[in-house]
């Protein structure tokens, strides 16, 4: 690597020039030192690609500069020269990270080579956690455009799913609708990541070559097999495998693929002796999986292994609320990567799109963009056809009769399919479509307990009218009480039926906050005090040692939407973008502020509080992490290069630098599995949180986002009158009884995480 910069960092001025000199001769640039300190301030300034240091430096030695060096810049390789070589000390600087150990007097030549392959072996280790980081950014589950409920559902399953570095995931979807793209998303978001992603299309090789394509094969299996083959479960250990259109797979492959996915082993083609993979298999299909079932053409063993954690993907036709979302998302992505400037699609064009038939889903919608962009077009002709016909608009519904929503709709379906299965609700789930667990979270959301609700669900009657049990209570006419309502009815309808609709605005209180009809600009008291008449804590807010100006100087207007908003808290737009439209991200200030980060992922609401603090900074109230209180943020990132946030490994070199005590739970013989991944993030705020432990929720809360919540009335401890009554626990003085109480969330050594023996557990508690 000609051209690499190179500090030497030696006590003797001779070696340094001589050094120097011969290095340069070679085609690198050189940089040198005499001590510590200044070979450090050299190295935040210059940033070199390699650091060649002698060993004893007077005062302070190469080890230390070693330690301050890997502290800083851990991808930065430093060697280490000594004219007192031996075994001791060449082993410490290995242990302490050094890339490699050299005896003086120097062999100027072997120098040369030994820097060549140093500088080599970084420049590939940065090659790959570059490429690393760009296939994470590209495949996380932000990227995946996802604004309808069915795809926010999802979407929020497969986060789940990926929290856990187990289980198999089977995708349904017709063509084009993303599958793959999800798939990569819950790997690259899990803790298999840096392991290998291998897709493999069952229509895309020959039924004949599949086989040994994924199980490879010996030297003399077949004609031509001149050497053993890995396959592609065997490439891929650690990783994930990726099986697409898994439904027109032979019924004879299918028998080996369902003994991968029981118990990790297979054959070679040609082989005697079992291969043991740990691999995760995700599969995909646009088949009806269920219907080859019954014609024979998939085999049942392998559709219950493989349906034991389901995502179903709806066409394009059926999500349109993910319509126009998708088409600016991949316009910008196109025009990045085409080099174009991005074209201001007109209202007809938009239109066309969202009415559009998009037979080929998402796949389709990006043809036609791209097609677009490249001829320079400016109207959408999609190619499956005519736009969809427009939506007729439903006649008024009769008077007296009740207005149909999602929910009302829901709540029928579920009723009829339990009246149908006569109260069974696997049989109920089936007839559906969705998971019991989905059935159960729906009853629970209907306000039935799921022992009872399938009673209740065959006494009601299937024509009874849905004002009682389900329907909501009646409202007053606000066009009878309120004023203001009553003289802008068209536009107040209009705000009170929008997503996200303020509590006064959907309830029609329009007088709460007008004072004159006949201009809706009047408002009965300015922006803040009217606000601040109901949001009382705003007020103690602005008592607080830090208010953020904003808050302080300006009215609620410029952040919120007083009617209604899409975005949580009713803000204009989401906070990062509201941020940026005064805090530059690059500017000296913040970028200082935010150790020369300045691109940044998920909310700044995460660590500020917009409004007002007692912290500088405006830091969010709460408990703060030690190290994000010091602003030691180099102690769990790298340093940033490109002006991003990259997290070192976790949790080995950033929770157990200071919790070393949990390295150790993790060889304890039962460890959870979030735990045991290493996804820390998923339990816990590494930054400010006002819970115990910096975490994300309550702990119940926490544990049944993966685990049913319906298992807390199934649980031996349902009936317990602790549980039932939430009184404190008698093991844990002043806190309620909780999952804590019995479960250990990282690992243990009983069964199920207990923390006590289940055969002694009530003894621990109650005398005999």
């Amino acid at each position: 690597m000609k051209g690499a910069k190179i500090l030497i960092v030696d006590d003797e001025e001779l070696i340094r020039w001589s050094l120097s000199e011969e290095l340069a001769a070679a085609g690198y640039r050189t940089f040198s030192a005499e001590g510590v300190a200044e070979a450090l301030a050299i190295v935040e300034k210059e940033q070199p690609d390699l650091v060649l240091t002698d060993l004893r430096l007077g005062a302070k030695d190469g080890l230390e500069l070693l330690r301050e060096v890997r502290k800083g810049h851990p991808a930065m390789p430093v060697i280490l020269m000594t004219g007192f070589a031996d075994l001791s000390s060449a082993v410490d600087a290995l242990r302490e990270g050094a890339a490699d150990y050299i005896s003086k007097p120097l062999q100027l030549g072997g120098l040369k080579i030994t820097l060549e392959r140093v500088l080599e072996t970084a420049q590939l280790r940065t090659r790959l956690a570059d490429a690393h980081r760009k296939r994470r950014e590209k495949y996380n589950f932000d990227s995946i455009v996802c604004e309808s409920p069915s795809m926010r559902e999802a979407v929020a399953m497969a986060r789940k799913i990926a929290a856990s570095p187990q289980g198999n995931v089977l995708i349904l979807g017709e063509s084009g609708c993303g599958k793959d793209r999800l798939a990569r998303a819950i790997h690259y978001e899990s803790a298999r990541a840096r392991s290998p992603f291998i897709e493999v299309s069952a229509t895309a090789i020959p039924e004949h070559l599949l086989e040994s394509e994924l199980f490879g094969y010996e030297k003399g299996a077949f004609t031509g097999a001149l050497a053993r083959k890995k396959g592609i479960f065997e490439s891929a250990d650690g990783g994930t495998v990726f099986l697409n259109e898994i439904g027109h797979m032979a019924l004879a492959l299918q028998a080996k693929v369902l003994r991968v996915l029981e118990d990790k082993t297979f054959m070679r083609v040609g082989g005697t002796e079992d291969v043991v993979v740990d691999v995760r298999v995700l599969a995909a299909t646009n088949e009806d999986i269920a219907k080859a079932v019954a014609e024979g053409r998939f085999r049942t063993d392998l559709y219950y292994r493989i349906n034991a954690l389901t995502i179903t993907l709806l066409s394009l036709r059926e999500r349109r609320e993910d319509i126009l979302p998708l088409t600016d998302f991949i316009l910008g992505r196109l025009c990045r990567e085409l080099g174009r400037p991005r074209p201001a699609l007109s209202v007809e064009t938009r239109e066309a799109i969202l009415n559009g038939a998009w037979p080929g889903n998402v796949r389709e919608l990006r043809n036609v963009l791209e097609r677009m962009l490249i001829l320079g077009e400016c109207e959408c002709r999609p190619k499956g056809g005519a736009a969809a016909p427009p939506k007729e608009t439903p006649p008024p519904p009769a008077h007296g009769e009740r207005e149909l929503d999602l929910e009302t709709m829901e709540k029928t379906m579920v009723q009829e399919a339990l009246t149908r299965c006569g109260g069974n609700q696997q049989k109920a789930a089936q007839l559906l479509g969705i998971g019991r667990d989905s059935l159960r979270r729906r009853l629970e959301k209907f306000g039935f307990k799921a022992a009872v609700a399938a009673v209740l669900f065959l006494i009601l009657p299937l024509a009874a009218s849905w004002a009682g049990w389900f329907g909501e209570a009646k409202k007053e006419d606000p066009a009878k009480t309120d004023a203001f309502y009553k003289a802008n009815e068209a536009k107040a309808k209009e705000l009170m039926a929008a997503p996200g609709a303020h509590k006064p605005v959907a309830e029609g209180k329009c007088s709460e906050c007008h004072g004159d009809p006949a201009d809706p600009k009047k408002l009965k008291l300015d922006y803040r005090p009217l606000c601040v008449s109901c949001h009382k804590d705003r007020e103690e807010g602005l008592k607080k040692a830090s208010v953020h100006p904003a808050f302080k100087d300006n009215d609620c207007s410029l952040c919120h939407d007083p009617h209604g908003s899409k975005e949580p808290r009713l803000l204009l737009q989401p906070a990062g973008e509201l941020c940026a439209q005064c805090h530059q991200a690059g500017e000296d200030p913040l970028k200082k502020a935010h150790n020369g980060v300045t691109q940044f992922q998920g909310s700044c609401l995460s660590c500020h509080d917009p409004h007002a603090s007692d912290n500088p900074k405006v830091i969010a109230g709460g408990k703060e992490h030690v190290p994000f209180g010091s602003r030691s943020c180099e102690m769990c990132h790298d340093d940033s290069k490109d002006g991003k946030a990259a997290l070192k490994e976790t949790p080995e070199k950033t929770c157990f630098l200071c919790h070393a005590d949990f390295r150790r739970k993790s060889e304890l013989p039962v460890v959870h599995p979030p735990f045991a991944g290493g996804d820390c993030l998923a339990c816990h705020d590494p930054h400010v949180r006002r819970r115990p432990g910096l975490r994300k929720d309550a702990l119940e809360t926490v544990c049944f986002a993966c685990h049913d919540a319906a298992l807390k009335n199934n649980h031996p401890i349902a009936g317990h009158r602790t549980s039932k009554e939430e009184l404190a626990d008698p093991r844990r003085p002043e806190k309620r009884f909780d999952c804590a109480s019995c479960h250990d969330p990282h690992a243990g050594k009983q069964k199920k995480l207990l923390t006590v023996d289940p055969d002694s557990s009530c003894s621990a508690c109650h005398d005999k």
